[in-house]
C-alpha cells in the first residue's frame, strides 16, 4: 500500500471510532458539579395531623346518605299529596291515574339511594384502626 492510501484508511478509521465516541458521550448524562441539596423531604415534615379528618368526612357521608334519601322523597311524597290524593286537581279532574306513579318512582328511589348510602357507609364508616397513632 502507499502511504497516501494508508493515510487515508487511518483517517477513516479514526473518523469512525471518534465519530462512535462522540455518540456515546452524547448519549451519557451530564454529570453536575454542583452540590445537590433535598429541601422539604419527609424528615423535616410534621407527618402528625390533628385527626378532624376521622369526624367530619364520616359526618358529611352520613348528612350526604340522608340527603340522597330526603330530598327526592319531600319532591315525590309532595308530588303524589298534590295530583293524585288531591280531589280538585286538574289530573284528577281529568281521571289520569298518576298514584301509582309516584308511588312506583318512591319505591326506585329508596331502592337506588339504599344501594348508594350502603356503598358510602360502607366504606367510610369503616374501623380506620391502621391510622391510629
Amino acid at each position: 500500500m502507499s502511504d497516501t492510501q494508508s493515510n487515508t484508511q487511518s483517517h477513516t478509521q479514526s473518523s469512525i471510532t471518534s465519530g462512535a465516541q462522540s455518540e456515546s458521550v452524547a448519549q451519557r448524562p451530564a454529570v453536575a458539579n454542583e452540590e445537590r441539596r433535598a429541601f422539604g423531604t419527609a424528615k423535616t415534615e410534621s407527618l402528625r395531623d390533628s385527626g378532624w379528618w376521622r369526624i367530619v368526612i364520616p359526618a358529611f357521608v352520613v348528612v350526604a346518605s340522608a340527603a340522597l334519601f330526603v330530598v327526592p322523597l319531600v319532591l315525590l311524597i309532595t308530588l303524589l299529596a298534590t295530583t293524585s290524593l288531591n280531589t280538585s286537581s286538574a289530573v284528577s279532574r281529568l281521571g289520569i291515574p298518576l298514584g301509582w306513579l309516584w308511588i312506583v318512582m318512591i319505591v326506585i328511589e329508596v331502592a337506588i339511594a339504599a344501594l348508594i348510602a350502603r356503598g358510602l357507609l360502607k366504606i367510610f364508616l369503616t374501623d380506620a384502626g391502621n391510622y391510629r397513632a
